[in-house]
């Protein structure tokens, strides 16, 4: 996934969907660096290899 495009999320809650799972992860995208993501979920930080990752959608709050 091209770090250009994710780099736009950077500071928005998502969702994102790795190949190897279901449900996806939902938090807030921190920092972007080589091919990894940190994302901050509610109760954990996690680095999330960009080759892994099938599709992210920003949430939206209504």
């Amino acid at each position: 996934m091209p770090q250009e495009m994710i780099k736009e999320f950077i500071g928005k809650n998502c969702t994102i969907v790795l190949f190897n799972e279901s449900f996806g992860v939902q938090g807030k995208i921190v920092a972007v660096e080589d091919n990894w993501i940190k994302v901050e979920e509610k109760k954990k930080t996690r680095l999330i290899n960009g080759d892994m990752i099938r599709d992210i959608s920003i949430v939206t709050e209504k």
